[in-house]
């Protein structure tokens, strides 16, 4: 595959992921005052990177991104894990990538569809 697809295809499953991601911190945002609600977190990165780290090609695109119970948080009475201020925190800094991978993807489409006028 060239470059530019590959980067393309790179930039969709980044997109992917953090849409997937927003749905995990959006239903435990939902669930701060529910009791015995278990934080959620979806686990891809240390996965991706080993894939990257193995030096075969294509097994990084391979790695899909999982729905786990998140680590951390202090168990309130109620048995409640969440931490309503992580939480948000995390919604804002998976919205900042978002939209960096999509103004990435935007730029690579548009250098694409330049190659392709011959502009």
């Amino acid at each position: 595959m060239n470059v530019i697809g590959s980067q393309v295809d790179l930039l969709a499953k980044m997109l992917d992921v953090s849409d997937l991601r927003h749905k995990v911190l959006a239903q435990n945002v939902a669930n701060v005052n529910t009791p015995g609600y278990r934080k959620l977190d979806v686990a891809f990165e240390d996965a991706f990177v080993r894939a990257l780290s193995s030096g075969r090609d294509g097994i990084a695109m391979q790695v899909r991104p999982q729905v786990v119970e998140g680590k951390g948080g202090v168990e309130r009475t109620d048995g409640n894990n969440l931490d309503i201020d992580g939480e948000m925190g995390g919604l804002a800094k998976n919205t900042t990538l978002y939209k960096a991978y999509a103004q990435i993807l935007a730029v690579q489409l548009a250098m694409m569809r330049s190659a392709i006028m011959g502009q």
